[in-house]
C-alpha cells in the first residue's frame, strides 16, 4: 500500500463505489501522525494528532461519510505518483488537455525555533504548463465521524472544531474559501510558474497556530532538507539501493518519535482481502516483529539511534506487564484492548469488507524513548 508508488506514468483514476484500490495509495507522515494520500490528489485517511488517534479524514474506509480533503483538476486527467528523492514528502503530477500541475503534499516537520502548529498538512500546487482549474474541498469527520463539526471563521480563515480539536484552512492564491454544509471548498486557475499552497494547522488541546506563507514555505524546505539529511547517513548499496531506501524512509516513519515505539501500519481497519474479516486496528507495537526492526536498524540500515530508543521502550513496555508479555503494545505502552466494532457502525469498512474494527482507547501517559 502506497510506500513505494507504482513506476507507471500517467495513469487514468478510476473510483469504484468511492474506493480506490489500496495500491493507488501514498503515505506522508512526520514521526507522530500519517496520512494517506490517493493517486486523485484525496487526501483518504489522517489520524489526528497521534498515528493512533481518530481519524480526521477516514475515506479510506467508509468513502461516504469518512472525510476526505479533495485537490484536483476539475477537467479529465492522469496521474503520477512520485516521492520526493530522499524524502517522506509526496508529488503528484497530474495531467489534462489544458495543461500540467505539480502537487507537493507533506506532513511538516518542526523546526525547533519558532512557534508552529501541532501539527501541519501543507498541499503546494505549481502550474507546470497551460491553464488548469483546480478544485479543492475539505470535509473534516472528528473522531471517525462520531463528533459534530462545527465550522467558523477566525481573522478571516476557516476553522473547523470538534470539542478540543481545531484545524484551519490556510490558503494562498487558492480563490476564496467558502463554507458550505459540512465542507470548505474552493477553486482556482493554474498558471505556468505560479505556486498556490494550502496548509492545514491541527491542534489538541492548545491554542490554533495560524501560520504566513514564508513559515510554510520555510517549513517545507525545512521538511525536505531534514528528511535528506537523515537519509545521506544511512549505510544502503547495491543493485537493490533506490527500493531498499524507499524501504527505510517508510520504517522511519513507523517509528513513533515521543518514544521510539515502532508501528505496524499507519491505518485502521483495512482488510487483508476485499470483503475479507481480518481488518484489525494495526497501529501497534508488535513484538513479534520486533527482532526483526531490531536486527535491520542494526545489522543492514545504519540505524543505532533509532535500534536504541526502540530496544528501552520495549524494555519499558515489558516491565508494565510482567511476567506477561503480550503480543502488541500500544505508544503508550499500555496493553491492546479487545477489538470490537465501532458503535452503532458509525463508520464502514473499506469496501464494505465487514464491520470497521473500533480502534482502542489511547492511555493518558507517554513514556520516552530512554
Amino acid at each position: 500500500m502506497g510506500t513505494s508508488p507504482r513506476a507507471d506514468r500517467h495513469r487514468l483514476v478510476a473510483r469504484t463505489g468511492g474506493y480506490v484500490p489500496l495500491r493507488d495509495y501514498a503515505v506522508i507522515g512526520d514521526g507522530r501522525a500519517a496520512a494517506l494520500v490517493a493517486r486523485d490528489g484525496s487526501v483518504d485517511w489522517l489520524g489526528l494528532p497521534d498515528l493512533d488517534s481518530p481519524a480526521v479524514f477516514g475515506a479510506v474506509l467508509d468513502a461516504h461519510r469518512g472525510g476526505r480533503f479533495l485537490l484536483e483538476p476539475a477537467v479529465p486527467y492522469r496521474s503520477e505518483l512520485r516521492y520526493l528523492p530522499g524524502t517522506n514528502v509526496l508529488e503528484t503530477t497530474f495531467v489534462a488537455p489544458q495543461g500540467t500541475v505539480r502537487v507537493t503534499d507533506a506532513l511538516t516537520l518542526h523546526d525547533e525555533v519558532a512557534l508552529v502548529p501541532m501539527r501541519e498538512l501543507q498541499r503546494r500546487v505549481d502550474g507546470v504548463s497551460g491553464a488548469v482549474r483546480m478544485h479543492w474541498r475539505v470535509q473534516p469527520r472528528f473522531g471517525y465521524g462520531t463528533r459534530p463539526t462545527r465550522l467558523v471563521r477566525r481573522a478571516g480563515v476557516p476553522v473547523a472544531t470538534a470539542g478540543a480539536d481545531a484545524l484551519a484552512i490556510c490558503t494562498w492564491k487558492a480563490g476564496e474559501p467558502r463554507c458550505e454544509g459540512d465542507a470548505i471548498k474552493g477553486s482556482f486557475l493554474t498558471a505556468p510558474s505560479g505556486s498556490t499552497l494550502i496548509a492545514m494547522p491541527f491542534a489538541h488541546q492548545e491554542p490554533l497556530v495560524l501560520p504566513t506563507r514564508a513559515e510554510c514555505d520555510v517549513r517545507l524546505e525545512h521538511t525536505c532538507a531534514a528528511w535528506r539529511r537523515w537519509a545521506d547517513d544511512r549505510i544502503c548499496s547495491g543493485r537493490w539501493h533506490q527500493a531498499v531506501m524507499r524501504s527505510l524512509l517508510t520504517l522511519k516513519m513507523l517509528v513513533f518519535a515521543p518514544s521510539g515505539a515502532v508501528a505496524a501500519a499507519v491505518t485502521t481497519s483495512l482488510p487483508e482481502h476485499v470483503s475479507g474479516e481480518r481488518n484489525w486496528d494495526y497501529r501497534f507495537s508488535w513484538v513479534r516483529d520486533s527482532a526483526f526492526t531490531l536486527a535491520a536498524f542494526l545489522q543492514l540500515l545504519g540505524c543505532p539511534t533509532e535500534a536504541h530508543a526502540y530496544f528501552w521502550w520495549l524494555m519499558h513496555a515489558s516491565q508494565l506487564t510482567h511476567p506477561t508479555c503480550r503480543s502488541s503494545t500500544a505508544w503508550t505502552a499500555a496493553p491492546t484492548p479487545r477489538k470490537r466494532p465501532f458503535p452503532g457502525r458509525v463508520i464502514a469498512a473499506h469496501c464494505r469488507s465487514g464491520p470497521a474494527m473500533r480502534p482502542p482507547v489511547k492511555s493518558s501517559s507517554t513514556p520516552t524513548a530512554s
